[in-house]
């Protein structure tokens, strides 16, 4: 019984295989009636031209909101940091300083690194300096830091930056001046916090966990040992706000398309579609970018998606209601590309022709890095390294 099973098993085996061979059939094609069939096209920006053009321009973003603050500078760009402190002296601290019984001892920082960019041979060094006028996180812009206050003297010292660890001393005499204030407000100027600033000979940058992070250990910290009646003991402060300010320059080159976080740079790109027919249905329409590695910069952790979104008017940069979609490019080698299928079919579906104002490009960690991406345009010299569209969509016959 068991014999005459099996070998019932084997043409039905030999059915199923047969059923599921990967190569499409002409099986029940002559079923379909012809005013039925559905043919499936391409439109490839690479095998047959089409109009494009692109250009690079600059958005301001306030940064206040970044997960990094970031330190350093290069030929091109610098980026200061403003912390904010509010240290919590107990009421003992200020009865005891009243009667002289209180010396600040040691103030040093504590930050650890969370994003790098640029050669780590390369020399990193900063000044730290007081602020005097108030300011906010998140209004603050480079517009602001030109109207910004601050000493001009140099507070910290013993500066040392190893593996992911920046250490640096700070004049005792700072938080003398802000437990002062603390005692007596008319004695002493109030406390705006402190504006780190990379040296001119600086030549990278380095970043750190900014206010919003969950876990404190991670924060830069403010150690103060202080005396207080004969007894030493320590005070931890961690930033209650803080914010980097980049600024800088960007190539201005026809050919390119420059993606710069921070600063912050963005790419515009536009396609002509309108040779398309309109009664069609987008299957699949893909973008690819592709980068000029020698002209680009990158950090860690790396820059690998860009952001594509629908732009309003192309002329003012504006965005649309559905700009809250987001279409995402991910990176392999150095092409980017992704699914913009929803644009494309926004474009064709559309009774009014302008409704394709072109698409916005932008690095998705613009507000956390400094990376720039230099993306081949559509001038590109080499055509093959110009944005390419590929569309397949369907269209009844």
């Amino acid at each position: 019984m068991n014999r005459f099973l099996k070998l019932s098993f084997i043409p039905l085996l030999i059915l199923l295989f047969a059923s599921c061979n990967d190569e499409p059939t002409s099986v029940g094609y002559n079923l379909l009636p012809e005013d039925g069939k559905i043919q499936f096209k391409q439109l490839d920006s690479k095998e047959t031209p089409i109009n494009q053009s692109s250009s690079s321009f600059e958005a301001k973003i306030k940064l206040g909101t970044s997960p990094y603050i970031i330190l350093g500078k290069n030929s091109n760009l610098e980026s200061v940091i403003l912390l904010q402190f509010s240290p919590a002296f107990a009421d003992s601290m200020v009865i005891y300083y009243k009667t002289n019984n209180v010396k600040i001892k040691k103030v040093w920082m504590e930050m650890r690194r969370a994003y790098k960019l640029g050669d780590e041979t390369q020399n990193f060094d900063f000044t730290v300096h007081q602020i005097r006028k108030n300011w906010t996180s998140t209004a603050f812009d480079k517009d602001s830091l030109a109207l910004l206050t601050y000493d001009s003297k140099d507070v910290a010292s013993s500066k040392v930056l190893v593996d992911t660890l920046l250490k640096f001393d700070i004049e005792p005499g700072v938080i003398e001046q802000w437990l002062k204030y603390r005692v007596d407000t008319l004695s002493a100027p109030k406390n705006y916090g402190l504006l780190m600033k990379p040296t001119a000979n600086t030549q990278r940058f380095v970043g750190f966990i900014a206010f919003g992070e969950t876990t404190t250990s991670n924060l830069p910290t403010l150690k103060i040992q202080y005396e207080q009646n004969s007894k030493v003991d320590s005070l931890y402060s961690t930033p209650y706000m803080d914010v980097h300010i980049v600024s800088g320059s960007f190539p201005k080159q026809p050919d390119y398309i420059y993606l710069q976080g921070g600063l912050t740079n963005r790419g515009f790109l536009s396609f002509d579609i309108t040779s398309l027919p309109k009664d069609i249905i987008i299957n699949s329409a893909k973008l690819e970018l592709t980068i000029d590695t020698l002209k680009s910069i990158n950090g860690q952790p790396l820059s690998d998606s860009i952001n594509v979104r629908a732009l309003k008017d192309s002329v003012s940069k504006s965005l649309s209601g559905d700009s809250l979609i987001v279409s995402v490019l991910k990176r392999n080698k150095n092409i980017y590309s992704g699914e913009i299928t929803w644009l494309i079919q926004k474009w064709i579906s559309s009774s009014d022709t302008k409704v394709n104002q072109g698409m916005m490009l932008s690095l998705a960690d613009e507000q956390r890095s400094l990376a720039r991406l230099a993306i081949y345009g559509s001038k590109a010299s080499e055509v093959i390294n110009r944005p390419r569209l590929k569309i397949v969509y369907i269209q009844k016959k």
